[in-house]
């Protein structure tokens, strides 16, 4: 017996189809332009679609450049997990831990994640609740994915100490990517990322060593 293919929702096909065209216009104007300054009609324009449809599926500008901030960011989170599986499995101390997770976060191009959010939000400052919510969201959801993934490749290990280990160093993530944007705005030059390894550098040796007087 032939089993006939499911019929093809074109006008929700179509729906998709114009979504993704807008996202992706508003991430070419991005990075184009450093920054997320364009009108609707500049932007209907690259999307080759009318006005009236970007409104159809987006509220205001601002979503629609949030929708690419977390389009790039559900990127990002995918480059940690991939980083993460490629990074060989400790003997399940915290310290063995704490590597596997500084060299996931090493081997991820932050950077460029960050200075794309630079630009499309004006700024990462935690006084600006838009953007503010956008970057504690897309952390918040790879240090879920990190937490999971580290506690799944070491068994044997407390899982409390796993969420505490990779909360740390993420939160200290958002603290750093905000001192960055703020000192190199959206560079990526050689300067900018080498003030990003500096200041990696420090986050773990913060991490590792805690708050303990200096001998």
């Amino acid at each position: 017996m032939t089993v006939a293919p499911a019929p093809v929702d074109r006008r929700a096909a179509a729906r998709d189809r114009h979504r993704t065209a807008i996202i992706d216009a508003a991430d070419a104007l991005i990075r184009e332009r450093g920054s997320s300054r364009f009108s609707v009609d500049e932007l209907a324009e690259r999307a080759d679609v009318a006005r009236r449809t970007v409104f159809n599926h987006f509220a205001s500008l601002d979503d629609v450049v949030t929708a690419a901030c977390t389009r790039v960011l559900s990127g990002l989170i995918e480059s940690f997990r991939l980083s993460a599986l490629a990074t060989p499995v400790g003997d399940g101390s915290r310290a063995s831990m704490f590597d596997e997770i500084a060299r996931s976060i090493s081997n991820t191009d932050l950077p460029q994640a960050i200075a794309y959010m630079g630009s499309a939000l004006g700024s990462l400052d935690a006084a600006e609740s838009r953007a503010n919510a956008i970057v504690q969201d897309a952390f918040s959801r790879v240090s879920d994915q990190l937490a999971a993934e580290v506690a799944r490749r070491n068994a044997g290990a407390d899982r409390l100490d796993v969420e505490l280990l990779v909360a740390s160093l993420l939160q200290g993530l958002v603290v750093i990517a905000r001192h960055w944007v703020d000192h190199c705005g959206a560079a990526l030059d050689d300067v900018a990322r080498a003030r990003w390894s500096e200041l990696l550098e420090r986050l773990f040796t913060s991490v590792r060593t805690g708050y303990l007087p200096e001998r």
